[in-house]
């Protein structure tokens, strides 16, 4: 699925930028890492990457029913979007 690589790539990149914007140590965002426990993310620093996956995706997952406490892993975020993303374009 091209579009899950492309929707990784753009999610890794935002944490990325997070973990250097708040000095954050450097975790690789694979599928399994946790969001709080492993990447140290706070409720903040969620809140700053669902709104940079809208502005990048144009999607907003949470105002059409989902939950924020669904976002526990990279995967997690990946798949949410990738599903609202795919409604989107049908």
């Amino acid at each position: 699925m091209e579009q899950t690589k492309e929707m990784k790539q753009i999610i890794a990149q935002i944490i990325q930028d997070i973990q250097e914007q708040q000095s954050y140590r450097a975790v690789e965002a694979g599928d399994d890492v946790r969001v709080i426990e492993d990447l140290g993310f706070s409720s903040l620093d969620i809140a700053q990457l669902v709104a940079q996956m809208e502005m990048e995706t144009g999607v907003d997952p949470f105002s059409q029913g989902e939950t924020i406490s669904s976002i526990t892993t990279v995967g997690s975020i990946c798949d949410i979007y990738q599903k609202y993303m795919d409604s989107a374009q049908s």
